[in-house]
């Protein structure tokens, strides 16, 4: 099972980094097309979506919904706890692999996807690196599952893979990484992937 993590589009409240460059509209529209992205590559990795979302679910596009076999608003106080939640509850539910993925990762494709579930056959634990030190991806086995990789990360550091991979070391866990990706917060990241972007902050 792939659990997507998105927030409703609404301007001013997503890639809030990003509009401080572009534009709350800009960044909201760019949003909106990288989760259309990933939907599609989810889609075609063939594994079923569960969509958890942050915010008003009527305010989440149904072009969105109808990948997903569960819409779920997502739990917690910050991130980690969030996702602890989000694979809690899919664990209890009867799935026995669950990786987690943000929707701001144009490299995240169904090959990328593919790949996180046959390392699953090998480590308890999978992680997508992001070249900022962070990770895009997390994935357990539901026999190995713990919450303690999620415990005292300080979320938004450069030290999010460092602290986690600590964590898992002390919890016994191997891990298995993948690829490390490229996020988009900035317009500098933006323009890696397009340069044609940068008319959007012309002007």
């Amino acid at each position: 099972m792939i659990a997507l993590f998105v927030k409703a589009p609404i301007p001013g409240r997503v890639k809030t980094r990003l509009a401080r460059d572009i534009g709350d509209q800009a960044a909201c529209s760019i949003y909106r097309t990288l989760v259309d992205q990933v939907l599609q590559q989810i889609q075609a990795s063939g594994r079923p979506l569960a969509l958890f979302f942050d915010g008003d679910e009527a305010q989440v596009p149904d072009s969105w919904k109808q990948y997903a076999r569960f819409c779920i608003q997502q739990q917690g106080a910050d991130l980690g706890k969030r996702m602890a939640a989000a694979l809690s509850k899919l664990f209890s539910d009867g799935v026995q692999q669950a990786v987690v993925i943000g929707s701001d990762i144009p490299g995240i494709d169904a090959a990328y996807l593919l790949q996180s579930f046959d390392l699953l056959k090998k480590h308890p634990l999978v992680l997508g690196p992001t070249l900022d030190g962070g990770y895009c991806l997390i994935g357990f086995n539901q026999s190995h599952f713990t919450e303690s990789v999620f415990q005292n990360i300080p979320w938004s550091s450069d030290r999010v893979l460092e602290l986690t991979l600590h964590a898992a070391a002390q919890a016994g866990l191997t891990v298995g990484l993948l690829p490390a990706l490229r996020d988009i917060d900035t317009v500098e990241d933006l323009r890696y992937f397009d340069p044609a972007v940068i008319r959007l902050t012309d002007g």
